[in-house]
């Protein structure tokens, strides 16, 4: 005679509906994260775009001439066909992660940034809009867009 019990004496488990289905809607769910990673990696340069609105990493500097010229100064850069002048030849510094870029030199190639208001120079900014040029790692030539 055999031990094993009958298949007919079985309890039939309570919860095996429900344990199916689970385990079908879980497999369903991991099937489509699959297909959703799968999707996205392939379109991963079109969805993982970064744009740096600071001066930082920006390593095209504007060549500072050796003996600075005389006034009255001549144009360095054109910003949306505008051109800006230095305001003067003296190197001013800011953190590069304290300056906004504003756009590109459609000449040079040169970005072009602002830095942060600051109280004491509303009267500077009275004479036309300020812009800098980067000349090195944390050092900035001041433009203009009015001649002075």
């Amino acid at each position: 005679m055999a031990d094993t019990p009958s298949a007919a004496n079985e309890v039939p488990f309570p919860g095996r509906t429900a344990a199916v289905r689970l385990g079908a809607a879980l497999l369903l769910a991991l099937f489509l994260v699959l297909v959703l990673v799968a999707r996205d990696n392939g379109r991963r340069t079109t969805i993982e775009t970064t744009a740096e609105t600071t001066a930082v990493g920006d390593a095209q500097y504007y060549p500072m001439p050796a003996p600075p010229p005389k006034p009255p100064y001549l144009a360095v850069a054109y910003l949306q066909g505008k051109p800006l002048y230095p305001a003067d030849y003296r190197r001013h510094e800011y953190p590069p992660d304290d300056m906004t870029r504003m756009g590109r030199d459609e000449k040079g190639g040169y970005l072009i940034y602002q830095a942060p208001t600051a109280a004491k120079d509303e009267d500077d900014r009275k004479l036309g809009l300020v812009y800098f040029l980067k000349i090195s790692p944390t050092e900035y030539l001041k433009v203009r867009t009015v001649k002075e």
